[in-house]
């Protein structure tokens, strides 16, 4: 797909990458221009999408004299990603604060309908309890909710970090160092039974049984 023909993200992923490449400051006359030949934006587009490259935190603008200057540092993103992880951490730990104190105030009201005098208006006191237990429920639930989200967010930002991508890649060799060990162990019992069947074909209907689709007659197991 030619520069031109880029979708609108495409064109920015291209000029955030080209702000953190060249470590450079810049004014909007001279992103105007550099733009176009980056991310094919032409001079009246570049600074609706500097703007929304603001935003979303992801370059900084400061007002110099007369103008704005742009500029994107790599430390910079990266304490800008720490400082969402930590507040989105914060704002966890605030809501697994909140879900302990709803538990306990639904095990406290609990506790109390059961100690509540069966002839002090029963019916009343039912009613009120089942109001404030279908709130405290209520409560509960919305509490989970933004705690899952919380969860998954936070899921997507670890997915860019560094000390994750080098656990999955060490995850990886270690998935496809035991998958050439089986690869091994299936090509060693091909040959032994090669001579006991002396029948390739089916020694090879044997193989494809075990191995599925993996096992291509005449060819052997597929390439890892």
């Amino acid at each position: 797909m030619g520069s031109k023909n880029l979708p609108p993200a495409a064109k920015l992923t291209k000029i955030l990458e080209y702000l953190k490449n060249t470590m450079e400051v810049y004014t909007l006359k001279e992103l105007e221009k550099i733009l176009q030949s980056v991310a094919s934006v032409n001079q009246m587009q570049a600074k609706d999408y500097l703007q929304a490259l603001q935003d979303e935190n992801l370059i900084r603008v400061e007002k110099i004299g007369s103008g704005n200057w742009y500029w994107c540092f790599t430390s910079d993103a990266k304490r800008n990603r720490e400082k969402v992880m930590n507040d989105l951490l914060a704002e966890k730990t605030h809501l697994v604060e909140s879900l302990a104190i709803i538990d306990y105030d639904m095990a406290l009201e609990l506790s109390q309908r059961e100690k509540d005098d069966d002839n002090n208006d029963m019916n009343a006191n039912k009613s009120n309890d089942n109001n404030t237990r279908n709130y405290l429920l209520e409560t509960y639930e919305e509490l989970m909710k933004d705690s899952l989200c919380l969860d998954k967010e936070l899921d997507s930002y670890c997915e860019n970090n560094p000390m994750e991508m080098k656990r999955k890649i060490e995850k990886i060799k270690k998935l496809k160092e035991s998958a050439l060990l089986w690869t091994d162990n299936i090509e060693a019992l091909e040959c032994f039974l090669a001579p006991l069947l002396c029948d390739r074909v089916r020694q090879a209907e044997i193989m494809r049984a075990m191995c599925g689709d993996e096992y291509v007659i005449g060819e052997g197991l597929c390439e890892l």
